[in-house]
């Protein structure tokens, strides 16, 4: 057999040696899920706690600041206690976790077959702390709760958790709960170390309860002609959900927002789910009932959004760049790329480089400077470059850092989407466990072609409302046009004005009244455009942008040669006359 045989094999017996154990090296990982929307989540301590020990049936354990779990040749069991009347009678026990900090283990620990430790119900509250032993401990079920096992690869000095949900549920008239550690298998002499209620890291109990039913809501998006669905993002409440997803809610009213993905235009609900105003796209939804609630909008400004909006912090050293993959589904112009920032520095240079890259991960166009002054979302309008992009073709947005890990990028690690890439100044590797937070707006421009003194102008807007009699008044100073769309519903106008036809300092009139800046609408430079993000309420309106400053009716040469030859005029009259 060759080398490269022998090599084959032995890397083929590795990868299945690693899918069998890899697991098992992961035991000590814990996802908690989210909570039920409108739940109360309380923190109990415990009351009483000690261990006992089989070899010592008469000695109480229950002033030390340790609890042993044992088993083998000697037997040791955690006994531990909580008091529930912060509780209601009667409340609905949604999730419950027991956490108790393991500080260390000794003897022999396997994690494979793995040693396992079950936490035990305990239906006898007679014991006391300083009174329990081995010989009068009370008895426990006789199948466990849940189990937490050790891995191949484990960690101490952390919280362990096992979920007694059910115990709590059975325990809550009484107002007490008992809970036992013991090891449910256990392949040689071995035992763990956890801390009791004497030391730093107490034993505790988290009970997610709620007064009022826990119902379920089916949360969805959809494009208006049903031909794409479930982009963007739900939140309700503070919690934010990709979609589609069931989330548990209790019964009540909380506040709505549907952001990323489609353009928003109405809610549609079913089952005992209403909204307070289903053409907004931030609103009261009021849960009655189990239900659907489904945000509809359509794709004319379509915000590409891989990660899940939990940031963390990311940060690079000068030079290097992350980028995010993006994959539209339709063709379009690429208006909007949108950073999350989420840390800013003040005493350090918060600038970077804006990088925009075709699939091969080469400039479109020449990288450019941005500051941002403020840590969330930081937008940068880029409809002005006339970017179009394809469907299904891959293009890429990124940040390279010019100071030195500042400022700091936000990152998810809800969902990793395998779209986020690092540049390492000589080649791209993937980020496999996080979504760079770094989104993509496109959209379709209507280019309004303007010719003044016999120069052609491009004039560009994106709107949800319809455009109509558009005007470029030179005399005036002013673009003229009107926009149209359903009344109640919310409209915008995005408008990029090229600087060498309209400068200057500008009003913005709407039917006749002067538009208040920053209020009204928004309005950005970068360099060669100004552009101009307004927004109403959808009925019919007559937008006017006036500037102080206008392309010459003339151009400057024509006009000097026209002064020359006056001047000459002038000088050949007077000669004659003299």
């Amino acid at each position: 057999m060759n080398v490269h045989a022998i090599v084959r094999k032995w890397v083929l017996i590795l990868v299945i040696v690693l899918l069998i154990f890899l697991p098992l090296f992961f035991s000590s990982l814990e996802v908690d899920g989210t909570p039920a929307i409108g739940s109360t989540t309380v923190t109990l301590y415990s009351a009483a706690d000690a261990y006992v020990n089989s070899s010592s049936p008469e000695t109480n354990y229950g002033i030390v600041d340790s609890m042993y779990v044992s088993a083998i040749s000697e037997q040791d069991f955690a006994y531990v206690m909580f008091d529930l009347s912060s509780i209601p009678l009667g409340a609905n026990i949604i999730s419950a976790k027991l956490r108790i900090y393991l500080s260390s283990t000794g003897g022999e620990i396997y994690g494979y077959p793995a040693d396992k430790i079950g936490v035990y119900f305990c239906s006898n509250n007679s014991w006391t702390e300083h009174g329990i032993t081995w010989n009068n401990k009370p008895s426990l079920s006789s199948q466990p709760t849940d189990l937490w096992s050790f891995g191949i690869v484990y960690t101490v000095e952390v919280y362990k958790s096992w979920d007694v949900t059910a115990d709590v549920k059975i325990a809550l008239p009484s107002g007490i709960l008992t809970d036992v550690l013991k090891f449910e298998t256990k392949t040689d002499d071995g035992y763990a170390v956890f801390q009791s209620s004497e030391d730093t890291n107490k034993p505790k109990l988290e009970v997610e309860y709620s007064i009022e039913p826990v119902l379920t809501v089916h949360l969805e998006s959809i494009q208006d002609t049903e031909v794409t669905n479930n982009l963007g993002l739900m939140t309700i409440a503070d919690y934010t959900f990709p979609l589609p997803t069931d989330v548990d809610v209790v019964t009540g009213t909380y506040q709505l927002k549907y952001s990323g993905g489609y353009m928003f235009t109405r809610w549609k609900t079913s089952g005992g789910v209403t909204v307070s105003d289903e053409k907004a796209a931030t609103a009261n939804v009021t849960v009655s009932g189990n239900g659907t609630l489904r945000a509809v909008g359509n794709v004319k400004r379509l915000e590409y959004t891989y990660d899940c909006e939990n940031p963390s912090w990311e940060s690079q050293i000068a030079g290097r760049i992350d980028a995010v993959r993006f994959t539209p589904l339709f063709s379009g112009q690429l208006l909007m790329a949108r950073f999350y920032m989420y840390d800013i520095s003040s005493y350090q240079s918060n600038t970077f480089k804006v990088h925009v890259m075709d699939d091969n991960r080469d400039d479109l166009i020449t990288p450019f400077e941005q500051t941002p002054t403020s840590e969330g979302w930081f937008d940068i309008d880029l409809s002005s470059y006339g970017i179009s992009v394809n469907e299904g073709v891959d293009f890429y947005i990124g940040m390279e850092w010019i100071t030195n890990y500042n400022p700091s990028l936000g990152k998810d690690t809800t969902s990793p989407s395998d779209r986020s890439w690092h540049w390492y100044e000589t080649d791209w590797q993937e980020e496999a466990y996080s979504d760079f937070m770094i989104r993509a707006i496109i959209g379709t421009l209507i280019d309004h072609e303007i010719v003044a003194d016999g120069t052609v102008f491009h004039v560009t807007t994106e709107s949800n409302s319809t455009i109509s009699n558009f005007q470029f008044i030179q005399e005036d100073k002013k673009l003229l046009f009107n926009v149209t769309g359903p009344p109640g519903e919310t409209g915008y106008c995005n408008i990029s004005i090229p600087e060498e036809l309209l400068w200057g300092e500008f009003s913005i009139f709407m039917d006749g009244s002067l538009l208040v800046k920053d209020v009204d609408y928004t309005q950005t430079h970068n360099g060669t455009h100004y552009t101009f993000y307004i927004s109403y309420s959808h009925s019919t309106h007559t937008i006017n942008i006036v500037g102080t400053e206008v392309i010459p009716e003339f151009p400057l040469q024509i006009f000097s040669l026209l002064l020359m030859i006056a001047t000459l005029l002038a000088v050949i009259v007077y000669r004659r006359k003299l």
